[in-house]
């Protein structure tokens, strides 16, 4: 972690001249006179960061949203520089200078004090030297960044929330010093917030964190608080403001430095006038900040930059829908036919996989033995080549640790990365971890992982490989967390392998360990999916079927809408979800006379039932269906227990009764089912126990009357 202090230091300011010149090019006082640039970095934030917290005010300015007549180009899967580590030092000097380590000579926290500030100078210096009448500040909150020679009209370092205030009163010309008058008006202002960093180091850099996300939440306050001060000058509608904000690197753990794709991958954002709306184009890096203020201010970008102007190419708006360019679909309901309409199907490449239900959405499949996977075979739809942009999707769950490094999709032979081809992993680097590998050959290898995963819950997997940008991995958690890494791709060349696409398997089909895991909804696009339609089918954990998307109308589950009549036999299985993991309803193998114990298997497993209707009331804000529920099988019927302690009964299934009745109140959201019934006179609300052994809970009556929700899934 850094360590702050506060100081501040006023340089002489410079006497203004009629013109100067930079780079051959002349440059106007009045000219620049007419802009203005807040530039901020947010130390240690990474690209998921801001999707993970509670940002409504980095969120509108994202959207362009937060004045009128601005736009904003954002790109979540910004990038640090390659040729230092993700750590502060290098990368504070390539956000303020434009060059990376080879150029700044600075690869490290201790390197600073010696850049090569001459040949490269910061940002504010070269403002300064186009135009001394403009007015600089330079506000920091790690004392290093004062060895960074600049020659802003005010430097000052202190903490977040002092830099904060000074930011405001500097906009809002309240702000005094011995160099700075009172009503002096800012040009160009430089903000480094460090808080979130130090949250970082204090746990870890990742989206489960609270500490972690909290601060980013301060973050989006202060910034918040910032960007009223702007919109409140009261010159503010003639004037043309440029906020750019970027960070110098991500993290893991507790820590960061490490070469890899969550350390790498930052956010960048520039919101202008004359901005483009929309989702950065290429491969935005942290160290394009300085020429992108530049340009702002209408002076032109020193040729031996490396970062270049962003906030005029954007990608492309894909307006036809989430079926645009879908090349396959497997919903796994009963077959491995695609649904998206092109035939191309899956087929059983080895062993015999089972199809089950209790998924994701409907059934899905189980990939448990070493020779089992799926095959898509090598169709023309799946060539790659060298330009073509693709997606990967998948619904992942396991119950324990992978054996070696399985692949969930692709299409190369896993004996080494440096083959050619495409693979969607889910032990990279021999962990409980996520990522990417694809490669032309050894020349080309890229490597983007890690995302750490948990166990028994649903994670979404969205792989987008942009190929004049990044490929991007999102893993969005069982608990709503949408963890997001990236990486450059750019020069990988031709992917196409001429092996099989298989899933749950490498190319070859025979590489040494085999996926074990459970998967749903898999579908493959030609083209990069957005953030916003990984958002709409991730839906904050909850997931969205791609059958609904698509308006593949299926009565898949019970709710307030369903036809249901009167001495109907409706075959289901029922299912929760319990802190993240999905539980389903099961009768217990053991037997006491006659009866088994009614339990939630929160490895996802579900025993199908029958529940006979004997009655249908419709209140207007429910559908309540009365009957009895019977485990297929002769396994017996539901029923509640005798023996009540601390208003509990245990929930149970007998084989010498039809059971008891019990009422299934239905809404239109299919998460919200609630199952009660009538014991001894009370009113008794199915649930989950708190405790769970080896996987279980068991399943009883609360007669307070409590109630878990739950999901009714037609079989």
């Amino acid at each position: 972690m850094k360590t702050k202090n506060m100081s501040c230091s006023y340089p002489i300011k410079q006497l203004a001249k009629a013109s100067l010149f930079l780079a051959g090019v002349a440059m106007s006082t009045s000219v620049l006179a007419k802009t203005h640039s807040l530039l901020i970095a947010v130390d240690g934030l990474r690209g998921d960061g801001i999707e993970n917290a509670h940002t409504p005010n980095l969120d509108n300015l994202i959207r362009g949203n937060w004045a009128n007549g601005y736009n904003t180009a954002f790109a979540h899967y910004a990038q640090t520089m390659k040729d230092a580590a993700p750590n502060s030092g290098p990368n504070h000097v390539g956000i303020m200078t434009g060059v990376t380590s080879n150029k700044s000579g600075v690869s490290g926290n201790n390197d600073v004090a010696g850049g090569n500030y001459a040949a490269y100078p910061h940002y504010l210096t070269l403002l300064e030297q186009a135009n001394p009448s403009l007015n600089t500040a330079y506000l920091v909150t790690w004392s290093t960044d004062m060895q960074i020679t600049n020659s802003a009209d005010v430097k000052i370092d202190a903490d977040d929330a002092t830099n904060t205030q000074n930011a405001v009163d500097i906009i809002n010309g309240t702000f005094a010093s011995s160099n700075w008058q009172h009503g002096t008006d800012v040009d160009a202002l430089f903000l480094f917030l460090d808080d979130v960093d130090g949250a970082g180091h204090a746990c870890c850099f990742a989206a489960s964190d609270n500490g972690y996300i909290n601060e980013i939440n301060d973050v989006d306050s202060q910034i918040g608080r910032i960007l009223a001060a702007i919109k409140n000058r009261p010159n503010f509608d003639s004037e043309d403001w440029q906020i750019v904000l970027t960070s110098d690197h991500g993290g893991r753990g507790s820590s960061h430095g490490i070469h890899a794709a969550d350390n790498y991958t930052i956010p960048f954002l520039v919101s202008s006038k004359t901005a483009k709306q929309g989702y950065l184009a290429g491969v935005p890096h942290n160290y394009d900040a300085a020429p992108t203020v530049l340009a702002h201010h209408g002076l032109a970008v020193p040729k031996n930059m490396d970062g270049v102007v962003q906030g005029n190419l954007v990608r492309v708006v894909n307006d036809n829908g989430i079926k645009q360019d879908l090349k396959t679909y497997l919903p796994f309901d009963g077959n491995y036919l695609d649904a998206s309409g092109n035939a191309l199907h899956a087929q059983v490449g080895g062993g015999t996989p089972n199809l089950q239900a209790g998924g994701k959405f409907g059934q899905y499949v189980k990939l448990n033995d070493d020779q089992e996977y799926l095959t898509l075979g090598k169709p023309t739809e799946l060539d790659f080549g060298t330009d073509t942009n693709f997606t990967l999707m998948t619904w992942f769950r396991v119950s324990g640790d992978q054996a070696g490094d399985p692949v969930i999709v692709g299409n190369k032979n896993w004996a080494s990365g440096a083959n050619r081809g495409t693979l969607l992993l889910a032990n990279e680097g021999n962990g409980d971890d996520f990522g990417i590998n694809l490669a032309s050959s050894g020349a080309d290898r890229k490597d983007i992982d890690p995302i750490d995963y948990s166990f028994n819950g649903w994670w979404l997997l969205v792989a987008t490989f942009d190929r004049n940008g990044v490929a991007t991995m999102y893993a969005g958690s069982p608990t709503g967390e949408l963890n997001i890494i990236a990486g450059d791709i750019v020069n990988v060349g031709d992917i196409n392998s001429e092996l099989n696409w298989n899933i749950g398997q490498d190319g070859t089909g025979n590489y040494t360990y085999n996926l074990k895991a459970d998967l749903d909804d898999f579908a493959v696009w030609r083209r990069a999916l957005s953030l916003d339609e990984v958002r709409t089918i991730y839906n904050k954990g909850q997931g969205t079927e791609l059958n609904t998307l698509l308006n593949n109308v299926q009565n898949r589950y019970l709710t307030q809408q369903s036809n249901i009549q009167v001495g109907q036999d409706v075959s289901l299985v029922i299912t929760t979800e319990v802190n993240g993991e999905t539980c389903g309803l099961e009768w217990d193998n053991n037997r006491f006379f006659n009866e088994r114990n009614a339990k939630w298997d929160c490895t996802g497993n579900a025993d199908p039932m029958t529940f006979t209707v004997t009655g249908i009331t419709n209140d207007g804000n429910k559908l309540i269906a009365d009957g009895y529920l019977v485990a297929n099988g002769n396994k017996g019927a539901f029923e509640w227990d005798s023996s009540k302690h601390a208003n509990e009964r245990n929930a149970k299934f007998d084989e010498n009764s039809s059971g008891d009745l019990i009422s299934i109140w239905l809404l239109n959201d299919i998460n919200q089912t609630r199952i009660v019934t009538e014991a001894s006179g009370q009113t008794c609300g199915l649930e989950w126990d708190a405790s769970k052994l080896s996987n279980e809970r068991n399943a009883k009556w609360d007669c307070t009357p409590n109630m878990d929700t739950f999901r009714i899934e037609l079989l």
